[in-house]
């Protein structure tokens, strides 16, 4: 079966599922997409869960990119400045406003920003790649940065990907894009004594001597090197998105 069809099977699942809550459910006009990731894993579309409906949030933001959500009617995206929230919607019902404001906790709201970055959409595709997940944020319990305030406690410096099979760490180059009050604030001092910018600078380095140390390699990803709009955020073109880094990580690749 081709991946074309696979996704057709799918996305016919989806409806299937979809259209027997609200069937089951007559009192429910909508649901979050991510509520229903139980019922969608019972039917067998999915194996498992992931990040509270990450597997379903894939599909609707490939169709969304496509300009094709009418392949599932029932789906309601309200979209926000940074993310999209998910919803399904009775055929013919209206959907409350503002309800998506009430409905997403900060923490969610957070995450879904979160989700939506280059960073995260760059290391999904690495973990196709890669076929492994990686530990995302990851800290070690002996990389450190400096002493804080009081002189007793210091911050772990979380690396952007750690594959622990391929024995890789995914960094990132700054994006060239920061704003008037982003340059402002890297001027600001720190309880070290020196700026935010030569803060940062020095905890990458001693990120870097740190994976040295423990034989464990580093790639650092530069933004640039990917299609980017006028504003540096990546196009995502993931056909061409996909060339390039299986290019960046040939020698770890499966």
């Amino acid at each position: 079966m081709s991946n074309n069809s696979k996704s057709e099977d799918k996305i016919a699942k989806i409806n299937k599922v979809v259209d027997n809550y609200f069937s089951t459910n007559t009192d429910k006009d909508w649901i979050p997409a991510k509520d229903i990731m139980s019922d969608l894993i019972k039917a067998g579309v999915f194996v498992k869960d992931q990040k509270k409906g990450l597997p379903l949030r894939k599909i609707l933001r490939a169709l969304d990119k496509e300009d094709n959500l009418k392949a599932i009617p029932t789906v309601h995206p309200e979209r926000a400045e940074t993310a999209t929230y998910w919803y399904f919607l009775r055929e013919g019902a209206k959907f409350p406003e503002n309800e998506n404001i009430s409905a997403v906790s900060k923490k969610d709201l957070a995450k879904a920003k979160r989700e939506s970055t280059d960073e995260f959409y760059i290391l999904d595709l690495c973990d196709e790649i890669l076929k492994e997940k990686a530990s995302r944020k990851h800290t070690f319990p002996s990389l450190l940065g400096d002493m804080h305030k009081k002189g007793k406690t210091r911050t772990k410096l979380p690396l952007a990907a750690y594959y622990k099979e391929a024995n890789l760490v995914i960094e990132f180059s700054e994006k060239q894009n920061k704003t008037a009050q982003d340059l402002e604030k890297l001027e600001v001092m720190t309880v070290s004594g020196i700026t935010r910018a030569e803060q940062i600078e020095k905890y990458n380095k001693r990120r870097k001597e740190f994976l040295e140390n423990k034989d464990i390699n580093l790639i650092t990803i530069d933004y640039a090197l990917f299609d980017c709009d006028n504003k540096k955020n990546l196009v995502r073109n993931k056909t061409e998105d996909v060339a390039h880094l299986k290019n960046i990580l040939k020698n770890y690749i499966k």
